[in-house]
């Protein structure tokens, strides 16, 4: 679905870095414009706009004249979840249905997989109906969702406005921003009126503190998950004992997906922590607009702790920890809480961990399921704006415009580096959509523009 082979244009309104749930969230938002849905926090229950209305929307090839350009260094859209759905064998999402890219309605992924009579669903039977949770209570499957996407690319016209690229770096020139792209055969500026950086969560890795002090030996036998992701095959040489360190729904799956080939040690730093979403549930209830409106009035130090207490680090859902409690009950896994690596040795036979308990352990394979690090300042990317335009920094996040704008300058941010102004799913399905609305907000009323 990519462009490959036409060259990348010299110049556009429009540049989207990314052709994931965010860049596709962006996309649909930029083609809609002012059709598209004014409140992005999905209703509690029923629809916003009629089955009929969402039907005639589906039904309806976008004509659109935006001179836009998508850029991903996978070349494909949806491609890294992809991967990662592939790499951990996941079946559905955590995101219920009323999370999706789709700018229209909160219910279009419901209403399409009615029209094309698909019900690759899990219903969430043990998650209690009550005050404070009142569902959604509906899980679609990877599937279900990776061809939602890919409808949506088709009826948006999104499929020639992609390019295999990797953004290498932002600089700001005349009245935009030009834009160093690494691809297959060379290096391309494009110059562009607008950028949307719409990168996902996995392009940075977070490692734990033993990392900086491996080895070259050791550098080259570590694996990061998403790793994984980017080359799945990695997964069909990982056999014998293994330790996986994360407390999250990746490690989980890693867990699942390899328990079979030799006995697993998951490794916490704390407790394990089992909740339906990875916010906690309140934020998806009755009282999320009262926490938003909690967190929009709040300041830039109390949406940071806000933030952290929502989230509170890694979890898995109570549908996983029963897959693990399974596999410990078969002696295939053990899951050590409040247990981190102080220090590791690759030694070409394997690995030898010395434990913050003081207990050794010996491994044939060492993956490191730790998430994200997001820090502006050492970023590739970013960190060249942020040296010529300094903005303020709060925990490695920028402190941006309310549309997300990076000062003036024309360069706007989505997912988990705007979190302290889309809140803790700013990485998230809603996020994606909120981000996208407040982008477009911004862009829409700048003269010049086309986007609108």
């Amino acid at each position: 679905m990519s462009k490959k082979n036409k060259p990348l244009p010299d110049f556009v309104d429009v540049l989207i870095i990314g052709a994931g749930p965010h860049g596709l969230a962006m996309g649909s938002r930029l083609v809609l414009g002012n059709e598209a849905m004014d409140d992005v926090i999905p209703p509690i229950e029923s629809y916003v706009r009629r089955p009929r209305d969402v039907r005639a929307h589906l039904q309806k090839l976008r004509s659109h004249g935006l001179n836009l350009a998508f850029v991903d260094e996978g070349g494909t859209w949806m491609g890294r979840w992809k991967n990662q759905f592939a790499a951990l064998g996941i079946s559905h999402l955590r995101s219920h249905e009323m999370m999706h890219p789709d700018a229209f309605d909160h219910s279009t992924l419901s209403v399409w997989a009615q029209s094309k009579k698909r019900n690759d669903f899990l219903f969430l039977e043990d998650l209690p109906k009550n005050k404070a949770y009142h569902g959604p209570f509906v899980l679609p499957s990877h599937k279900l969702m990776l061809d939602f996407c890919k409808a949506l690319v088709k009826l948006n016209r999104l499929e020639d406005h992609l390019w295999h690229a990797h953004a290498e770096t932002l600089r700001p020139s005349g009245s935009g921003v030009t834009v160093t792209l690494k691809t297959a055969t060379g290096t391309k500026a494009v110059h562009a009126k607008h950028v949307v950086v719409a990168r996902g969560p996995t392009w940075r890795r977070q490692w734990p503190a033993f990392y900086n002090n491996l080895e070259a030996s050791g550098l080259g036998e570590i694996h990061h998950a998403w790793d994984l992701f980017d080359q799945p095959e990695k997964m069909e040489h990982l056999k014998g004992r293994g330790v996986i360190i994360g407390g999250g729904l990746t490690s989980a799956h890693l867990c699942n997906q390899l328990a079979g080939r030799g006995h697993i040690d998951l490794l916490l730093r704390r407790d394990r922590r089992v909740k339906q979403y990875d916010l906690a549930l309140d934020w998806m209830g009755y009282k999320r607009w009262d926490h938003r409106r909690e967190f929009e009035q709040a300041s830039i130090e109390q949406r940071a702790r806000i933030n952290k207490r929502a989230r509170d680090g890694g979890s898995i859902s109570p549908e996983l920890n029963s897959v693990l409690t399974d596999l410990e009950a078969k002696g295939q896994v053990s899951v050590h809480e409040w247990l981190e690596v102080e220090t590791a040795c690759y030694h070409g036979a394997g690995w030898t961990l010395v434990l913050s308990s003081g207990e050794v352990m010996e491994a044939d394979y060492l993956i490191c399921a730790t998430g994200a690090l997001v820090d502006v300042a050492t970023d590739p990317l970013l960190a060249g704006l942020q040296e010529a335009h300094p903005l303020k920094m709060k925990n490695g996040l920028p402190v941006l415009t309310e549309n997300l704008q990076w000062g003036r300058l024309p360069v706007y941010l989505m997912g988990n580096l705007a979190a302290l102004h889309l809140g803790p799913d700013a990485v998230n399905m809603t996020g994606a959509a909120r981000g996208a609305l407040r982008i477009w907000s911004a862009l829409s009323g700048c003269e010049g523009c086309e986007v609108s």
